[in-house]
């Protein structure tokens, strides 16, 4: 920590010094989250905001307060100069992290209202060109399904974005909550105990450096010499005075003003100059510190009072002993060695495959030991013998040579136990990056044991996998969002042009008369011998459960369109004049809608006819003109069906104006 720097900002705490009534101003500090909170009636003056600001206060606009991240000695003391006094916070941590989540759950609710009237919006318009239905390039509906495909594309995305923002808001919004919840959790609270302890004694350690070269300024007759010892260690930094370069905003050291290294940036500074400033100064940056102390022991009172209040750690309730087991990170370890600090447990050393050392406030459960185990752990802990012998490849050295060997670079190391000798240790020195093990001559020499039955196997410590079963969490069914991922999907695909002049497509509502006239029933063959993008194919899936549908289009991307929106339907690609019952068999219902131009409806019809099985049901749409009706017309009747004029526009909105006919022909 810079020392110049602390005392700088603890003495520059607000420069408001004209500040309003203190009644206007509310100040709270929360030991949950540690944050400093300031309420105002009234916006705040310019130079109070701008010092709120400095300081790290930030506006919550949700909240309608300021918020400083964490407490400082510096914000603290704007806060008592502005407000009197800082009071607790009332609200706890879960109050604000339920308010919070109740705020981002009315901001999903909203995106989720807006996405799903994006929605509608987007079938009501669907209906002319479904999700990925190419736009029919030549075709009289081309134009418009243009303009219809932009329309669902844009309206697609627009509701894709608002889902997804709904979603964001709501994982906000439990993030909140499970967030709050994880930070009162004991084993939580614990480790942010031991934070909170390893930085106070961090400023502890501050204080006592502090004191020491307090002490070392402060002494009597301090010589040059003695100054410039103490300079290059204390890190003390004077401020500025006249004759420093006015360009250069750095201060100097007292190394430097001492040492007199920088003549031409700092005016030069008599040692009883920086010694008094060493004086005054120190004790400031104590003071300072022992702010942060206090703070620290305030947090640690409450903290351990809160996780007093929960029972404390899984692991206090039991008396945890070496050859015990410890259920940790789900594995039952065995305890070799348990570590205190203050008296305390702070973790035990185990038996683990990769994390020896497991922290208390891991433990979640505990089995005591049995004599057997206890005999087990001590027998597998304790160290061999160490031996000193000239064995093979072993360096020769003398004591002194072991002696004036730097300790990082010298220890001992096990050797496992064969048929030719027990487990026992040598000393090794590294040398030219190897571990080189030695003879020390001028010692004792001590012979390797003499392997002993079970000695030559090594114990082996109790270790034990817990399994967990985690049942799948199946999300609540949300049909807004199934389609959202449809749109999604479709999205992707994009819109495609295929070339499909003479196609007039079967309205919805025809489509289902057509198909209820057939008389439909689950288990029937049907034909479809001019698809195209499959209407009336959709309109029979509609009707029965199942079927089994052959559906033929002379081009290969309507066919394909056909085969993407009627996965249960056969699709053929071919001219249906030119396919045998050979090729394709007989039918027990047929619905067709054949292209117009050239009467060439009644070869279609007749053809599809001559498919039917006995008792079949033909259903087909043709012009109404005096070929259709010499042709078909008598022909439908006479088989027990009928011929029947379709309304005028019947077609509208599939472009054409054409005078069309529905007929049934039995067989």
């Amino acid at each position: 920590m810079n020392m110049q720097t602390n005392i700088e900002s603890d003495a520059s705490t607000t420069t408001a010094e004209t500040v309003k009534d203190c009644n206007s101003y509310t100040a709270t500090y929360s030991p949950d989250d540690n944050k400093l909170r300031l309420y105002s009636l009234h916006r705040l003056d310019s130079e109070t905001y701008a010092e709120a600001k400095r300081l790290g206060f930030k506006w919550a606009p949700k909240q309608e307060l300021f918020v400083a991240p964490m407490w400082t000695p510096a914000r603290e003391d704007f806060l008592v100069k502005l407000c009197g006094e800082i009071d607790d916070e009332d609200t706890s941590l879960i109050d604000r992290a339920e308010d919070r989540a109740d705020r981002f759950e009315t901001y999903s609710d909203k995106r989720a209202s807006e996405a799903d009237r994006a929605h509608r919006a987007v079938r009501a318009i669907a209906d002319n060109i479904p999700f990925g239905q190419p736009i029919l390039v030549g075709h009289h509906s081309e134009r418009r399904a243009r303009k219809d495909a932009e329309k669902i594309e844009n309206g697609m995305r627009r509701a894709v974005n608002l889902f997804e923002t709904s979603e964001y808001w709501t994982r906000r919004a439990a993030g909140a909550l499970a967030h709050a919840k994880y930070k009162e959790l004991p084993d939580v609270r614990y480790r942010r105990i031991k934070k909170i302890e390893s930085e106070k004694r961090k400023q502890e350690r501050e204080i006592k450096d502090a004191k020491t070269w307090l002490a070392a300024w402060s002494k009597e007759d301090l010589t040059h010499e003695q100054a410039l010892s103490i300079a290059n260690y204390s890190r003390l930094h004077l401020p500025r005075k006249e004759g420093d370069k006015p360009d250069f905003n750095q201060r100097p050291s007292a190394y430097s003003a001492l040492s007199n290294s920088y003549p031409n940036l700092y005016a030069p500074r008599s040692l009883s100059e920086i010694v008094d400033y060493a004086k005054k100064s120190y004790p400031r940056f104590i003071a300072h510190l022992q702010r942060w102390v206090d703070h620290y022991n305030n947090r640690l009172n409450y903290e351990k009072a809160m996780l007093g209040e929960q029972g404390g750690l899984a692991a206090d309730k039991f008396p945890i002993e070496v050859g015990g087991m410890v259920l940790a990170r789900g594995e039952w370890i065995t305890v070799v060695r348990i570590n205190r600090v203050n008296g305390a447990i702070s973790s035990v050393t185990t038996n683990s495959r990769y994390v020896s050392v497991r922290s208390i406030e891991e433990v979640s459960d505990y089995r005591a030991p049995t004599a057997e185990q206890k005999k087990a752990v001590a027998k597998a802990m304790k160290l061999p013998p160490l031996c000193n012998y000239p064995g093979e490849g072993f360096l020769h050295i003398t004591a002194k040579d072991w002696d004036d060997t730097y300790k990082d670079y010298k220890g001992t190391q096990k050797q496992a136990a064969n048929d030719q000798q027990g487990a026992h240790r040598v000393r090794f020195i590294i040398k030219a990056g190897k571990w080189v093990s030695v003879f020390i001559t001028d010692k004792p020499r001590k012979d390797a044991p003499k392997p002993i039955g079970q000695d030559c196997a090594p114990v082996l410590l109790q270790r034990e996998a817990v399994l967990h079963t985690y049942a799948p969490t199946t999300p609540e069914p949300n049909p807004l969002r199934e389609s959202v991922e449809g749109m999604k999907q479709a999205l992707k695909a994009g819109v495609k042009a295929v070339s499909a002049p003479q196609l007039f497509q079967t309205p919805n509502e025809l489509a289902d008369r057509i198909i209820d006239d057939a008389e439909p029933a689950d288990g029937l063959r049907w034909l479809e011998p001019s698809a195209g993008p499959g209407r009336l194919c959709q309109a029979i899936f509609r009707a029965v459960d199942t079927a089994e549908l052959v559906a033929v289009d002379v081009s290969p991307q309507v066919a394909g369109i056909c085969a993407a929106t009627n996965k249960a339907a056969k699709v053929i690609t071919a001219d249906f004049l030119e396919l045998s019952v050979d090729e394709i068999g007989s039918f027990d219902r047929v619905v067709m809608n054949p292209p117009f131009v050239d009467a060439v409806d009644i070869k279609h019809i007749k053809k599809a006819a001559s498919l039917l099985n006995q008792g079949g049901i033909l259903m087909a749409i043709c012009a109404h003109g005096p070929r259709q009706v010499e042709a078909l017309a008598a022909w439908a009747r006479d088989s027990g069906g009928y011929f029947e004029k379709l309304p005028e526009g019947s077609f509208k909105d599939a472009g054409t104006n054409v005078s069309t006919a529905l007929l049934q022909y039995r067989r």
